[in-house]
């Protein structure tokens, strides 16, 4: 099954009259460019899929139960920004899910969780059987592989990723801030959308802290705190500031980039080529800056 970790629906947003977009990545330090339908781009096979059997559990639950309904959700959302309708309150709540789900859903934090998640899971039982279990009882992992096989290597999936999505802190900080868009016209310039498509700037708690996602080559969705950085950002030329927003998405990208059109997109990355990635962050790293400023 293709597990999207760049929703189609927001794919959908950069094609064209025959239903595809363009698609830039950067291979032996070239950029390479190809024409793709929203289907065939953003994924990897079997992303959230379970690696071992779970009695009761579909191997594509994560995908299904969790991903597709986000989703689905957040596209009804974009489909009334698109005709300039107001939000209901379930709409404001799923599409803060849907960007509380970016950059947890990508494949980074995939396999964070199931290398070091479940390492850190293994340690964590044996310290407590340690100290807890009789002499001569079977381990808690002994007892789950022989119980419910399966169980414990699906739980980075089925317990801590949707718990890393609905983590109220993240919740609250997105679902907070004051919504808004930038509309731009043709002669401005066209948008990018880069494979995490959520930038932020300034941590939770900080006055300037604001979020930006591309929701189309002509329309940005911004999230601010204050007053004072939305006048900041509406003040800001169209086209100086889909200048900006691209060179981050670029910068941002671990992979991939998309496109509306060719000739402009690949000019304009090529002459950035040298900034791709360089504040893409993995998850180990940012997990390890989290425990460190725990100690």
């Amino acid at each position: 099954m293709k597990h999207h970790y760049v929703p189609q629906f927001l794919l959908s947003g950069w094609t064209d009259g025959t239903g595809r977009l363009f698609c830039f990545s950067r291979r032996n330090g070239r950029l390479v460019c190809s024409r793709r339908t929203p289907k065939s781009t953003g994924y990897e096979s079997g992303l959230y899929a379970l690696l071992a059997d779970v009695s009761g559990f579909s191997r594509d639950i994560v995908e299904e139960k969790i991903f597709a309904r986000i989703d689905d959700g957040a596209a009804k959302a974009v489909e009334k920004l698109e005709r300039h309708e107001r939000l209901s309150e379930a709409d404001h709540i799923a599409w803060t899910f849907f960007l509380s789900s970016l950059r947890v859903r990508q494949p980074d934090t995939i396999e964070f969780l199931r290398t070091q998640g479940m390492a850190l899971l293994r340690k964590s039982l044996a310290d407590r059987d340690a100290i807890t279990l009789p002499e001569g009882w079977p381990t808690t992992q002994e007892w789950f592989t022989e119980n419910h096989p399966g169980m414990l290597e699906a739980s980075p999936l089925t317990s801590w990723l949707p718990r890393m999505i609905f983590n109220t802190e993240v919740l609250d900080a997105f679902g907070d801030l004051k919504w808004w868009f930038r509309e731009f016209e043709p002669e401005d310039g066209r948008l990018l959308l880069s494979d995490l498509p959520l930038y932020w700037d300034g941590g939770f708690s900080r006055p300037g802290f604001h979020i930006h996602v591309p929701i189309s080559p002509h329309r940005l969705f911004i999230g601010t705190r204050t007053k004072e950085t939305e006048a900041v950002l509406s003040q800001i030329p169209s086209a100086e500031l889909i200048e900006r927003v691209n060179r981050a998405s670029i910068a941002s990208a671990s992979q991939r980039l998309w496109a509306s059109s060719r000739e402009d997109a690949h000019a304009f990355i090529e002459s950035n080529l040298d900034i791709m990635g360089v504040d893409a962050v993995t998850m180990a790293v940012l997990a390890s800056r989290q425990a460190d400023e725990h100690d």
